[in-house]
């Protein structure tokens, strides 16, 4: 009976875990880039606020992992509530994959708002936007946090609300990242 309840809770918590990012209408297509890896705009719960937030994600066939949870509503007066957030950056991550842009995250400005974007190499501009940072936020903390993520270091996705990885070129912070290798941990 205790094996039942264990794998009944384990097929409840993968469909209710996976299947609103599969319905989400912002899902981005993998367009037979490397590994087929996907980016998405879904739905995880917040054990903490006992309630689902809109939850940018990463998977492959083996695995599947938030990156940006999506609960700041500061973007909803100019009509980027946190499900609109997520649906719009969530595609932008699967450019930059299919694009090979996401080699590298860094910062930078665009149109007066600071920015977390990607670069094919290091000390390139800012090739890939994905997203616009909150009026407070601090541009190397949020890159740090993102970092965090996808280098394991972090025990949860970034929340909107051998060789050293992170590397400073000029007065930008560059920190190189594997989709892949993020996927298998």
């Amino acid at each position: 009976m205790r094996m039942k309840l264990k794998f009944l809770f384990a097929f409840l918590s993968t469909t209710l875990f996976i299947f609103p990012s599969i319905v989400t209408k912002a899902k981005a297509q993998s367009n037979g880039s490397p590994g087929d890896i996907q980016f998405a705009c879904g739905q995880s719960y917040d054990r903490n606020d006992q309630q689902y937030i809109f939850t940018t994600f990463a998977w492959n066939s083996q695995n599947k992992k938030p990156i940006i949870t999506w609960s700041n509503e500061t973007f909803s007066d100019a009509g980027f509530d946190p499900q609109k957030r997520c649906e719009a950056v969530s595609p932008r991550f699967q450019e930059a994959h299919a694009n090979r842009t996401l080699k590298f995250l860094t910062h930078g400005t665009m149109n007066g708002q600071s920015v977390i974007c990607t670069s094919s190499t290091l000390g390139g501009e800012c090739q890939t936007l994905l997203l616009t940072l909150l009026p407070d936020d601090d541009p190397l903390q949020s890159l740090e946090q993102l970092s965090d993520v996808f280098l394991g270091y972090a025990s949860s996705p970034l929340q909107q609300s051998s060789e050293d990885p992170v590397q400073e070129v000029g007065d930008r912070i560059y920190v190189e990242v594997d989709v892949e290798e993020f996927l298998s941990r």
